[in-house]
């Protein structure tokens, strides 16, 4: 495990729920360990709160399986391990990571380093890009992303989900951005009491239309390969 601040990888922007990165990517509590085992053996309130917000699976549960990190090198595979690898590669502090084998999902526990909302939804645009491309644009199958969060600030979000279908819409330009982010943002999952009233959402980004302007091509922020390339 490393923390943000030993990557050399600067972080998207997608404070006040604005992403601000080019697309196009190449390259705690002695009681935590317990609840997390629990919650990937088993599933919880949690996770199965972050479901139905999804409206797309039922409650966690099935064959989970912990996964290591592994160098993705010069030949990735897409794989899990790989998934966790560059999370770590590009500062995000990794707990843990389980796949459910039954349901091709991942599980991913990590500690924020956010020190308001708009640094904790950095922390999630940069999950996004290196799932959608260290994942799906290299031909994983996998179904969708679940999350605990290790909070550092008093209301921080405490998880939140991915389905992998928004990302194959990010990538093929039948969608942007925003709308993903948007679409993320509705599975927010609060600390009791601190719900927020009420998120402002642009008209037509969470049916996720495609987006009116040209797909960036310039080099992103974030890295999904071992090394940057020269």
């Amino acid at each position: 495990m490393r923390s943000r601040s030993d990557s050399t990888a600067d972080t998207p922007n997608v404070s006040n729920g604005r992403p601000d990165h080019d697309r196009g990517v190449v390259g705690t509590s002695t009681d935590r360990p317990s609840r997390r085992r629990a919650l990937a053996m088993a599933g919880t309130a949690s996770l199965a709160a972050l479901a139905g917000c999804l409206d797309l699976v039922p409650a966690v549960g099935g064959d989970q399986v912990e996964i290591e990190p592994e160098d993705p090198g010069d030949d990735p595979d897409a794989t899990p391990e790989e998934f966790y690898y560059l999370l770590e590669e590009n500062g995000i502090i990794v707990e843990e990571v389980y796949h459910n084998t039954d349901d091709n999902d991942l599980l991913l526990f990590y500690e924020s380093e956010a020190a308001d909302e708009a640094e904790s939804d950095d922390e999630i645009g940069l999950i996004y890009l290196v799932f959608r491309d260290g994942l799906i644009d290299r031909g994983a199958d996998i179904n969708h992303l679940y999350t605990e969060v290790t909070g550092n600030f008093e209301g921080q979000v405490e998880g939140w989900g991915i389905n992998s279908e928004w990302a194959e819409k990010d990538l093929a330009g039948d969608a942007d951005e925003l709308a993903v982010f948007n679409q993320i943002r509705e599975t927010f999952v609060y600390p009791e009491g601190h719900e927020p009233e009420g998120i402002e959402i642009d008209d037509g980004e969470i049916e996720m239309e495609p987006s009116d302007e040209e797909p960036q091509t310039n080099e992103s922020t974030a890295t999904t390969n071992s090394t940057d390339e020269e």
